[in-house]
């Protein structure tokens, strides 16, 4: 019959039509879903990557807005007032400073604090005229973009002093301070989003984020917690992040002026909805396909494979000896018929069958009598011949234990009435068969294992004992030291087992082989011991039985005796 069935070959057939396209539109979705999130990845990052530069382009302005106040004769004179002239001079200086402050503070459209302290004489002179404009206490140390909370308004600020490197105990002759509110950054982020970017935001891992106005708190909500994860030798840079419900693809940019990142992201799980919805129909509709094909095949199957494979089967059945098989009518059409017609040939086959089975019986009965009598003789020769030799020796002892035990042999071998024993007296015969020779040559010993479940296994008469006759005649001829003969019954694997094993004096592979084709040929002139027994075990229990012969692990030969428990006897 032909490997594949009709039904397996209309479904390989549909899969064979549907997977090509399936591959071409997978191969075609990540091709796009590639494209858009490389686009998005470069959109983004320009976007931030200018942003940033414009908050560190400030920052750098108002350092240096600092530094030129810092370096400024008139600022630092006023830090020295015994030094000058008059009360007017000191008035002008004050009035010149105010202006320069002023006006730097005006530049550009970022809103700045800039304010010089002079702690020995308390005067401070700032661009606003705001009583909370600086806090009412300076950190005693210099800071660079230092971020401070306040309930008035978070800010960051900048302080560098003169002179530098001053002792701990000194006072600082003069301090120029920067203060930037967080609003203006807020306000800032609030522009840039408007200008079109997602939803930007300043993180730092030790202080709470800086949003804009209209920041979307649940959906940052979300993913905040995996900004932890970001390198902090890294300066920009993306990572995937996800949540129960969306999946996040995060910008960060690093500020080189104040250390924090400039954060923005996008929700790529609903940028890329669309294209889902798309995929998930695709592979609805390819689905239903398969499902339709699927049950095309499925009928096809059922009114043509399945009654196919029922003929098919109770054929094989038939080849296989069972011939009481008989169809059911339930097939349609034109299987009905061929069920009939098979029915009919199955009825004649079994009755010729019977016939001949029945002859084939009286035959083998007849051969099993005639194999039985060729093992007889043979055994009964070897005895006389050691009973003979023992009394010529005067051992009148092993005579008659010779004597007694061959007695016994044939009380064991003339019963009538049934072919077979039980194995445990089979065994008790091979017991008596070898205690005589261990009195008679003394240079071997011997044991007999037997599974308790295996004591009442009926088994032909004279099945064992040619083996161990075997044994005593070839294995230990030419033998000169002390020799093992060992018995062991085991039941493996759903078959019974009886192995002869000895020490003798080693085999050759080539000789066991040798051995073998003289006990499997079915030529009367090379028929021995082996040979019987091994086609009274074929006759009696089927094809499947035999001798199997092998090394022993004792070092000399195997024999074993296998056949199926599965089998009846014939």
């Amino acid at each position: 019959m032909n490997r594949f069935s009709i039904f397996t070959k209309l479904i390989a057939t549909l899969l064979v039509l549907l997977i090509p396209i399936l591959l071409l539109f997978v191969a075609s979705n990540r091709t796009s879903t590639r494209v858009l999130t490389d686009e998005i990845i470069k959109v983004k990052r320009y976007q931030i990557e200018t942003f940033a530069s414009q908050l560190d382009q400030l920052f750098f302005q108002l350092d240096t807005y600092q530094k030129m106040l810092y370096e400024s004769t008139d600022v630092r004179n006023l830090a020295y007032p015994d030094l000058l002239d008059d009360i007017l001079s000191k008035y002008r200086i004050n009035r010149t400073v105010s202006e320069e402050i002023n006006r730097l503070a005006g530049y550009g459209d970022w809103k700045a604090v800039i304010a010089v302290v002079y702690p020995r004489t308390g005067i401070v002179i700032k661009s606003s005229s705001s009583l909370n404009a600086l806090p009412q206490e300076l950190p005693e140390q210099d800071t660079f973009w230092r971020y401070y909370t306040d309930p008035g308004g978070d800010y960051f600020m900048e302080i560098l002093s003169y002179p530098e490197n001053l002792a701990e105990t000194d006072e600082a002759h003069m301090r120029v301070v920067l203060k930037f509110g967080a609003a203006a950054l807020r306000s800032s982020l609030t522009k840039f989003k408007a200008n079109g970017s997602g939803d930007p935001f300043l993180y730092h891992p030790e202080y709470s984020p800086i949003y804009n106005y209209s920041v979307n708190y649940e959906q940052i909500d979300e993913f905040l917690p995996g900004l932890g994860g970001i390198d902090s030798s890294t300066d920009s840079g993306y990572m995937l992040l996800e949540s129960d419900d969306t999946k996040f693809q995060v910008h960060y940019q690093k500020l080189d002026s104040l250390g924090w990142y400039l954060v923005d992201y996008v929700p790529i799980s609903q940028v890329m909805a669309p294209i889902s919805r798309n995929q998930i129909m695709f592979y609805i509709i390819s689905g239903m396909l398969l499902f339709m094909g699927a049950y095309l095949a499925f009928v096809m199957y059922r009114n043509i494979q399945i009654p196919f494979r029922k003929l098919i089967q109770n054929m094989n059945l038939i080849e296989k000896g069972i011939y009481s098989i008989r169809m059911a009518n339930t097939a349609k059409g034109e299987y009905r018929f061929l069920y009939e017609r098979f029915n009919s040939m199955a009825s004649k086959i079994e009755e010729l069958i019977e016939d001949v089975y029945k002859e084939q019986l009286r035959s083998k009965e007849a051969t099993l009598k005639q194999l039985q009598s060729q093992i007889n003789p043979h055994f009964l020769y070897n005895t006389l011949a050691y009973i003979k030799s023992m009394i010529e020796l005067n051992e009148n002892k092993a005579a008659i234990s010779m004597t007694m035990n061959l007695s016994k042999y044939y009380r064991y071998t003339t019963k009538t009435g049934s072919k077979t024993v039980r194995l445990k007296e089979e065994l008790d015969l091979v017991h008596f068969y070898l205690e005589i020779h261990c009195m008679l040559r003394d240079d071997f010993e011997f044991e007999i294992e037997i599974e308790p479940q295996m004591e009442d296994l009926q088994v032909p008469r004279l099945i064992v004992q040619p083996l161990v006759e075997n044994v005593i005649l070839h294995a230990f001829q030419n033998h000169s030291e002390y020799g093992m003969i060992r018995i062991r019954c085991w039941r493996d694997e759903g078959a019974y087992h009886v192995a002869v094993e000895d020490t003798g004096a080693g085999i050759e592979d080539s000789a066991i082989e040798s051995i073998r084709k003289k006990s499997y040929t079915n030529n009367e002139e090379e028929e021995s011991g082996l040979t019987n027994v091994h086609q009274r075990l074929r006759l009696t229990y089927g094809g499947g039985s035999g001798l199997r012969l092998s090394k022993s692990k004792l070092g000399g030969l195997c024999a074993e005796l296998c056949w199926s428990d599965r089998e009846d006897a014939s």
